[in-house]
């Protein structure tokens, strides 16, 4: 049977990620492509091996132990070891390092192609057309041909081996023009009868579902589970006439082959054909690769690495698969399910049973430009509105376009809203187009500014951005909606309303911003914490059924399902990263149409977007002084100061990203997180101590971070900072400290006896200074406040005391009396007895009064023969007690100096008053009451009124 093409084969636009020298891809022949156990992509060069780090490539040589530079095949065994076959020789290794597989014989020289596999723990080999066997002798290699002479002769075609495979159970391998099978010691050899023509059989694929596919340049067979013929699965036209044909297995179990001129792809009936009308380039196809994180890998002759981004997920059109042109506007499906996208310069039409657009019908007016909005009609028309002003109803069944109205102002923007009333935002203000007239809307509360987006809610309200600020049309009535929060209250462009009334906001200023509609006339926004979004102009903000928030902008599509934000980017399959203003449509089935500058995209299963797959960071090589190390987990490295240290890292787990990073610090020498989009990681010569290398992987698009991993590292001091030379040392400056001590003790010890007498002779001086110090003090204290002939205290010293006295008073609320006290006639005893007897008797009345008075009182020279009496206690207007002072003066005669005098005093008593503000209020109170005493007569107390 000969397959057909399916109609469709050109129908698709490929994003591609190429890899090539600037990703370290140094080699552009690429032969052979394999994910090893552990998830890292290798490929096989004609200029040696190169393993993939999740960002760029790095070649495998020498310094891991791989020699040869002409990788002609790689095996990956079911014991996780890595065999590579080169032209010089056969090698096994982890994929880090590598070891000669060599035997007493000459090295085996490796044929191109699928010349390796293993069975029941041998491995074997293609080697100048010959089966070889290899097997692990302990630590030696044995080798030896699988087939004998005597099986040659018997089967001259064992003679030519074109390719090997194992599936586990049988050995296949190409023989001659055959295809032979080797069950244990069994060998089918498989003919035309049995669905396997002539010709050399070079790749092998064992599906999921058990199918055997074989291929040779001209033919593809598959042999189900059971089966004991080979089905007829050729690809029409094939010709290609190279050992690598790779044979691979998509998730949906569809086969995919090198065609001709591009990529075949099995979808159960027909073969589908990618090309350079796809977006492939112009030249051979040697390896294919579907790894364990759903990528496909492109192995090309010539060209690099090729990654198909979106496989599977996205679906992708540009001018080449049928669009009219570029940019993307507007999105809609008719009811008849034709979906319409309109563009630059028009638009394209995808009907319902093809997959590559056509031109659409509509015949707009010579002048109109940029399809800015389309709107399916129920009755299967679509409304079209121009950049340009015109606003277009294609009618369907008539197939013919009439223009409904023309707007005097350049359209931003198109809204149909839940009354079949078409609004059109333009740069002169809002339009209302009833389905008769064209009017503008908004009286005086719209101006005649830019408009750029509108969005209607849950209850029926428009909501309407532009230049001037936020508007809403409620039931007829406008508003301008004061918006607080923000960095201005106008020049807004995109927004979008939930159903729940949240409120999401853009403008010509940076970020998205959130808030919630209330009935009221203001809204309060707070800005989104997304820094990406915080980079970026956004072009449309839209809301899914499944609640999810599409936000495109001038680098990819941010996503977010309520918990999480992920960024689409053309590392996911968008065929452009400049996003198309308002070019965004929720398909019937749940899929998402993207529109961009550079064609159009369609999201086939966004739910598949938001669970990626982990990353997963490792650490491939840790070298010193530039000479790598054998991998292990910890290191200890003796001190060297001329020695840096370099560390290599990559990531699994996860599709390529060019944005991805690397977080990484080194305890012991940093404390803040390094960022590096680079795999490599260098530091200068480290001090002697113990570090931590700590590093993770960070998709900034996906916001995922990978677990942390750690690695010890101990620098060793030199040997005289070890702990053998440090006791060392320490015992020596023991033994010498503890000689000094000795000779030191005996001198201190004469110098301190010496010392000892010194001191305590200068300690009797000083005590005796300090005795003689404090005696000064108290005296000159005395003389400083007492009456030098009296011995009272004086005018100042009493003074101080009453001031106490009162304030003790008024806090515990007790009584307190001032007494002034006069001789009488004093200036008589001096005036007749002389000075020296006036003091004597001043010297004995002061006496007298002291012991007279309580204990608690104070006595205290007021001035000349005055003396002040501070009473505390005293009971108001009780004088008893001030006239025993009277009585204690004036009972016994004074003498002084040869002098009988007879003398007797009088007394002024005033107590303490709530209104008296200080002492002095008091002292005045009891002169006037001492005034008293003298003119009614002397020698009696008399109280203050």
């Amino acid at each position: 049977m000969l397959w057909v093409l399916a109609p469709h084969a050109h129908s698709q636009a490929i994003s591609l990620a190429s890899f090539t020298q600037p990703r370290g891809l140094t080699s552009l022949e690429d032969n052979c492509l394999v994910q090893d156990h552990r998830g890292f992509v290798y490929v096989c060069t004609e200029n040696g091996l190169f393993r993939f780090d999740g960002h760029v490539f790095e070649r495998i040589g020498a310094a891991e132990g791989l020699r040869g530079s002409y990788i002609a095949a790689l095996h990956e065994d079911v014991a996780g070891q890595l065999w590579v076959g080169t032209r010089t020789g056969l090698y096994v290794g982890d994929g880090m390092q590598f070891t000669s597989v060599t035997a007493s014989t000459h090295p085996l020289q490796v044929d191109p192609g699928a010349m390796l596999a293993d069975l029941d723990g041998r491995l074997y080999v293609v080697s100048q057309h010959h089966l070889w066997v290899v097997q692990s002798m302990g630590t030696a290699w044995h080798l030896h041909p699988r087939f004998d002479r005597q099986a040659l002769g018997k089967n001259p075609a064992l003679e030519n081996i074109t390719s090997v495979f194992s599936d586990g159970r049988s050995l296949w391998f190409g023989c001659d023009k055959s295809l032979c099978e080797l069950a244990g010691d069994q060998l089918r050899i498989w003919s035309e009868r049995e669905g396997i023509p002539a010709d050399t059989w070079t790749s092998y694929l064992r599906a999921r579902d058990g199918t055997l596919w074989v291929r040779s340049p001209r033919y593809i067979r598959a042999l189900p589970v059971g089966g004991q013929s080979f089905a007829n699965r050729d690809l029409p036209g094939a010709r290609v006439v190279t050992a690598y044909l790779d044979m691979i297995e998509d998730d949906h179990g569809r086969l995919l082959t090198r065609a001709n001129d591009g990529l075949a792809r099995w979808d159960g009936k027909t073969w589908r054909i990618f090309d350079t009308r796809n977006g492939l380039p112009d030249i051979g196809i040697d390896a294919l690769l579907y790894d364990r994180n759903h990528v496909l890998w492109i192995g090309t002759y010539g060209r690099g690495v090729l990654q198909w981004r979106g496989y599977d997920h996205m679906q992708s059109w540009q001018t080449a698969q049928g669009l009219d042109s570029s940019p993307t506007w507007a999105i809609a499906r008719t009811t008849g399910g034709a979906l319409w996208i309109g563009d630059e310069l028009g638009g394209s039409v995808l009907a319902p049973s093809s997959v590559r657009p056509a031109a659409w019908p509509l015949k707009p007016p010579s002048l109109a430009q940029e399809t800015i909005g389309l709107h399916a009609l129920p009755d299967g028309d679509m409304l079209v509105a121009y950049y340009s002003g015109e606003l277009l109803r294609y009618h369907a069944r008539a197939g013919t376009t009439e223009e409904i109205a023309h707007s005097p102002a350049y359209i931003r923007d198109m809204k149909v809203d839940s009354q079949g009333r078409v609004w059109l935002c333009t740069e002169r203000g809002i339009y209302l187009y009833d389905g008769h007239t064209l009017q503008r809307a908004g009286g005086d509360v719209i101006p005649d500014t830019a408009f750029a987006d509108s969005s209607e809610d849950a209850q029926g309200r428009l909501w309407f951005s532009g230049d001037a600020g936020l508007f809403r049309f409620d039931h007829g009535q406008w508003m301008r909606i004061a918006v607080t929060g923000m960095p201005s209250n106008q020049s807004f462009t995109h927004m979008d309303i939930l159903p729940g009334g949240d409120f999401y906001l853009a403008g010509n200023f940076d970020g998205l911003w959130q808030g919630h509609v209330t009935g009221a006339g203001k809204l309060a926004m707070q800005h989104v914490a997304n820094e990406r979004l915080d980079s970026t102009r956004i072009y449309f903000i839209r809301q899914d059924r499944r609640g999810w928030l599409w936000i495109g902008g001038t680098d990819g599509v941010e996503l977010f399902d309520g918990q999480h934000w992920r960024r689409l980017t053309e590392d996911d399959g968008l065929i452009w990263d400049d996003i198309g203003e308002n070019a965004y449509f929720e398909d019937n089935d749940g899929s998402i149409w993207i529109g961009t500058s550079n064609g159009i995209t369609h999201v086939l299963d966004p739910t598949s977007l938001i669970a990626p797959d982990p990353l997963t960071a490792i650490i491939t090589q840790v070298s010193l002084d530039n000479e790598p190390q054998p991998l292990a987990p910890a290191y200890r490295f003796d001190n060297a100061p001329e020695q840096p240290l370099t560390l290599h890292l990559a990531t699994l787990g996860a599709p390529t990203r060019r944005t991805l990073q690397y977080r990484y610090r080194l305890q012991g020498l940093e404390r803040s997180w390094m960022t590096s989009d680079r795999s490599q990681v260098d530091y200068p010569p480290l001090p002697p101590g113990d570090f931590v290398f700590e590093a993770a992987a960070y998709d900034p698009d996906t916001h995922q971070l990978s677990p942390v991993i750690r690695l010890p590292i101990h620098i060793v001091p030199p040997w005289w900072r070890r702990a053998p030379a440090m006791l060392v040392a320490a015992l020596l400056l023991v033994l010498g400290i503890v000689l000094i001590w000795q000779l030191r003790t005996r001198n201190l010890r004469h110098r301190a006896r010496t010392l000892e007498r010194l001191v305590a002779q200068r300690t009797r001086e000083l005590e005796i200074d300090k005795q003689i110090l404090e005696e000064t003090r108290a005296a000159l204290w005395h003389q400083a406040n007492h009456d030098a002939l009296t011995g009272l205290p004086n005018r100042s010293r009493v003074l101080e005391i009453l001031a106490q006295a009162m304030a003790h008073a008024r806090e515990h609320r007790q009584p307190l009396a001032v007494a002034l006290i006069d001789l009488d006639h004093f200036k008589h005893i001096n005036d007749c007895y002389g000075h020296l007897a006036g003091d004597a008797v001043l010297i004995e009345a002061s006496k007298r009064l002291r012991d007279t008075l309580p204990p608690d009182a104070t006595l205290g020279r007021y001035g000349g023969e005055e003396i002040l009496a501070v009473v505390p206690g005293a009971v108001p207007t009780n004088h008893a007690p001030f006239e025993i002072l009277c009585a204690c003066i004036a009972q016994h005669p004074f003498g002084g100096d040869g002098a009988r005098v007879e003398l007797t005093c009088s007394v002024g008593v005033a107590w303490l008053q709530p209104q008296d503000r200080d002492g002095f209020d008091l002292i005045r109170r009891a002169d006037v009451a001492l005034y008293v005493a003298k003119t009614s007569g002397r020698n009696q107390a008399m109280g203050a009124a």
